[in-house]
This record gives structure tokens, sequence and C-alpha cells, in this order.
């Protein structure tokens, strides 16, 4: 497949784009066929950077829209590598809500997009997390950010049955800055993370991608740095040959200003979604990304590493 502007290689013939032109303007223009906005209706909405009228791009936030599950600890969270959590015997209480403010073209949940309203009372989560075999509470999905106050008003109620629950949050960090600043001290108060999902560094390709800009990621992860450094982590999903090491160098640089011991974890691809039509993260790629992180940061993983054949 030939790049639809240069002409040059494309390795995803459904993106259409060679990786030069996909962090270029031209992307803009793809993107806006890609992410057709689509979702239930709202009058208006500050729940996310998103601020739909109308239109709500994540199908519309209805509290309690989610399911749950126990995670046997240690889990296969995205911070266990550094997590205290993932040291503790017991299970891990992973609620996912339903409905994103993000259009991933690779999301690994995407089936949640096709799922009916399920709504889960707060009163049944409260008497589910009196177990004292659940050490912890990760909110996830999806993303939490459209259920925010929700998952705050649960979390809040939790630990005052349970002081010894850690709270972490999974997201993609475009939520509203006064909720996710109320979310991150929950997560300090009980000793819990905040894990950011940092997409890639150049806007087009951010954009193309997600179908959504990174101005307010990259806020709300300023701002939680400034009162809550502890609780802070982020990711990088590394799609094959677009988000390469001069992402990960935008991305490693932009944490290692704000504190450079911040846990920061590369994540191998696997094919889903609607880029099914890309391979596993090439080895050479996975690598060249993990040494290029490694300049700017003192805490560095890779994850996702069995689809490599390693471990």
């Amino acid at each position: 497949m030939n790049c639809i502007f240069c002409g040059k290689k494309a390795p995803s013939k459904f993106l259409g784009l060679c990786v030069d032109c996909a962090k270029s303007e031209s992307a803009f223009l793809v993107a806006e066929r890609l992410h057709p906005k689509k979702g239930g209706f709202v009058k208006a909405c500050k729940l996310c950077a998103n601020e739909c009228k109308d239109l709500a791009v994540c199908g519309k936030p209805i509290y309690g829209n989610l399911s749950y599950y126990e995670d046997p600890l240690p889990t296969n969270c995205c911070n266990s590598w550094f997590c205290e959590g993932s040291k503790l015997s017991g299970t891990n209480l992973a609620v996912f809500y339903y409905g994103c403010n993000f259009d991933c073209l690779f999301c690994q949940n995407w089936s949640h997009k096709n799922v009916n309203r399920t709504f889960t009372p707060l009163e049944e989560l409260l008497k589910v997390i009196e177990k004292d075999r659940i050490k912890c509470i990760c909110h996830f999905g999806g993303s939490p950010e459209p259920q925010l106050p929700f998952a705050l008003r649960f979390s809040r109620e939790a630990l005052k049955k349970r002081r010894d629950l850690m709270i972490c949050w999974e997201w993609n960090g475009a939520g509203n800055t006064s909720l996710a600043l109320k979310a991150a001290e929950l997560s300090f108060i009980s000793g819990g993370t905040v894990k950011f999902d940092l997409k890639a560094w150049s806007e087009p390709l951010h954009v193309l991608l997600t179908g959504r800009n990174s101005e307010r990621v990259r806020k709300n992860f300023e701002k939680i740095a400034e009162k809550f450094p502890e609780v802070l982590s982020a990711t990088t999903l590394l799609v094959p040959y677009y988000v390469d090491e001069g992402e990960i160098e935008g991305i490693a640089s932009f944490i290692a200003s704000i504190e450079e011991n911040i846990p920061y974890s590369l994540l191998v691809f696997h094919p889903d979604y609607l880029l099914r039509d890309l391979p596993i993260t090439p080895r050479d790629q996975v690598f060249k990304c993990y040494r290029t992180a490694k300049k700017f940061l003192k805490r560095v993983n890779i994850g996702n590493l069995h689809l490599l054949g390693i471990l």
C-alpha cells in the first residue's frame, strides 16, 4: 500500500499514510474520515476535554454503566512491575466503565462499544468491597472519564468502609481537570496509582490514532504532578512503525521534564479493532524505543513481552 499523499510505503492499508505523512498536517484530513462523530444526545457536558454539546461522542455518560470482576494479585495491570499492590496476596477489583471519550483505532477493549447499558448500583459495589481478600480497586475501561463523578463517589465510600484499599486509575487522561485531581488525591491517600496512556507525541498522529487532541492529557499530567507526583505513571502502546523512537523521545522527554523517576512502560502492540492490518510491534522498534526512553527516564519497562516470545 502506498501513501495517499506522497506515494511512499504505508505500513497500514487502513490508515493509508506513510509514517511521515501520519505526523504531518495531512493526517488531520484523514482523521476526519476515520473518526465520524456519533453518540447519545446530551445538553452540555464538562466531564472531559471534548466538552460535547448536543452529541456526546462517548455514547452519553450514564453513571453506573459498568461491569466488574476480581483479578488475582499479582495482577496483569500495566503497573504491576512496580506497584506495591502487586506484592500483596488477594484480589484486585477491576471496574470496567463502558464508554470512552477517545476513539482509538487500535483499542484492545473495543467490544465495549457494542455493549448495551449495564447498570450496577453503587450499593452493589460497596457490598463487594467488604470482602477482605480485595486489596485494591482499579478504574479502567473504555475509560472512567465519562463516569468520574460516580467513580469518585464509589471510591470515597469504599475508603470510608475500608482504609486499607488502594485506589488506582487507568485512563487516557483527558478528563475534567478538577475531577482528575480529586481522583489523584484518592490514589495519593490510599497508596494507589494514576496511569496515563500517552498515545503519541506528534499532534497529527495523536489525532489520527485517537480522534482527539492531546492538550488536556498533558495539562492533567502536569497538574497532577504538581500536587501528587507520587501517584503518576505512564504507558505508550508501540503501534508498529508509527509510534517510533521519535514519538517516544518526545513523550519521555516530556515526562522527564517533570520527574525522571516517573515509571514509564512501553507496551508491545498486537493487531486489534481497526488496525488489524498491522503486525505485532517489531523487536527492533521495541528495543530502539526502550533505549530512547532510558536516555531520559530512570524507570522504564517493556510490557507484553510474551508477544515477542520473551518470558
